[in-house]
């Protein structure tokens, strides 16, 4: 009796043994690996600010490099000159900061993405160039696509040697374009791309900026930050002055309005028709002059707008009736490129620097996006598609944002500091795989496709 006892007992035991791995998967933790990002080389003092404790650090000199890891939170380093960056496994992309020649901020661009630069030019105050960088063992090469507020475009194939970093001034590729809008498609090897743009008056320098990837072409493009759009109010006279017998009234002077330029471009083989709406933090608004207007395929425009209503920060929504690409040049003091971005994923993780600010818009709304730093509470913002939605970093230093929404978000991140002003459009990042770790069976895991993320 016993032994039939304990075959039963056995056996019932196989049972519930067979079926764990099944039950494992149940509850599983997962995980997410994005493609590495590269820091492009600096000859300025330049910050790189990598978040995670998991993400490893590749610094190439040359053709020699050295792996360490990040061991802390996120962490600030300063490379030489001639050091560029490989960072991978970083839960938000690393960003470089350049305090140079006013702020530039700019979000590491990850391996042979292709990348829309809907701004740049190549005149004779110009010193725009494209910063290439390969960590491969072999020689990548890209197709370079320009078109210009000229009658022409131009196409040509750029070759960069293994384990080098490469600059490529723009009026080597087409001189004299005031213009320009860039499509760069790396064909071969492990290659990143990015765009700084110098501005020069005389031999003083008029300021500098990363120019962020846009959103490729699309029907309805939306610019998250437009800056200082607004009409200022007449101001008084900084002295008072006494009227002499016979003198006329002294007039308080008027303050111009800010004045932004919108670049864009239908670069397919038909024309199109775009309006452009204003998206402020209490309203929509259509610009005078960018309501029905045309474009000529295949050439760059450029469109000076303002306001009469008081806006000090605004989104600008784009819509057309063929796809086109769009970037907003907030030029003042120091000038800050806002290119048109893509929807950010429902899970997001981006770094924002201190009291720097967050602005978002919905494709469709009313969304609901929740943020979330470090151990603090959760902050529940309502993001409507109607006008501009914005937190800001209060924090002293770096935060990691975690940012989680039940529709499609577009964000950029704004900073105004004593340097200038930067923008940081919240990119898409490139998903290389995704993988489910279950709690209680080490041996069931799930590999996973391609796909896009942001950060």
């Amino acid at each position: 009796m016993k032994k039939y006892l304990f075959i039963a007992l056995l056996a019932i035991a196989t049972l519930i043994i067979s079926l764990l791995p099944h039950a494992s998967v149940e509850g599983e933790l997962q995980s997410l690996r994005f493609s590495p990002e590269i820091c492009p080389a600096s000859k300025n003092s330049t910050q790189i600010v990598v978040a995670g404790a998991s993400s490893r650090v590749q610094i190439f000199r040359g053709k020699k490099s050295k792996l360490s890891s990040v061991k802390k939170s996120f962490t600030i380093l300063t490379p030489m000159p001639s050091d560029w960056m490989e960072i991978s496994e970083s839960a938000g992309a690393p960003v470089l900061v350049d305090r140079s020649a006013g702020l530039s901020l700019l979000a590491c661009p990850g391996i042979a993405e292709p990348a829309w630069f809907v701004g740049g030019s190549s005149d004779v105050s110009s010193q725009d160039q494209l910063v290439l960088a390969n960590d491969g063992a072999s020689a990548a090469t890209l197709l370079v696509k320009m078109w210009s507020n000229q009658d022409r475009t131009v196409e040509q194939s750029l070759t960069v040697p293994a384990r080098t970093s490469k600059n490529l001034r723009l009026d080597t590729l087409a001189p004299g374009v005031k213009s320009m809008v860039l499509y760069i498609e790396p064909q071969v090897g492990r290659v990143s791309i990015a765009l700084q743009s110098k501005k020069q008056t005389g031999l003083k320098s008029a300021g500098a900026d990363y120019i962020a990837a846009s959103a490729p072409p699309s029907l309805d493009q939306l610019i998250p930050v437009v800056l200082g759009v607004k009409k200022i109010v007449a101001a008084k006279p900084a002295t008072t002055l006494k009227k002499k017998k016979g003198a006329k009234k002294t007039a308080a002077p008027t303050a111009l309005s800010s004045i932004r330029t919108l670049r864009v471009l239908a670069p397919g083989e038909s024309g199109a028709t775009f309006s452009a709406t204003l998206l402020a933090s209490d309203g929509s608004y259509i610009p005078v002059g960018l309501d029905g207007v045309s474009l000529e395929p295949g050439t760059v425009r450029d469109f000076t707008f303002t306001t009469s209503v008081p806006v000090t920060l605004s989104a600008l929504r784009i819509t057309s009736d063929v796809p086109i690409v769009a970037s907003v040049n907030n030029d003042d003091a120091d000038y800050a490129w806002s290119p048109a971005v893509t929807g950010m994923e429902k899970e997001s993780s981006v770094l924002m620097p201190p009291k720097a600010l967050l602005a978002m818009v919905a494709s469709s709304g009313p969304t609901v996006a929740i943020l979330t730093v470090g151990s603090k509470s959760a902050t529940s913002l309502s993001v409507s598609s109607e006008k501009l939605t914005s937190w800001v970093n209060e924090s002293k230093n770096w935060a990691l944002v975690h940012i989680s929404s039940n529709g499609t978000v577009h964000g950029s991140i704004v900073l105004i500091d004593s340097s200038g002003i930067a923008v940081l459009p919240i990119r898409n990042r490139v998903r290389v795989g995704s993988g489910s770790l279950p709690i209680s069976d080490l041996s069931v895991t799930r590999g996973g496709a391609s796909l896009p993320t942001s950060g």
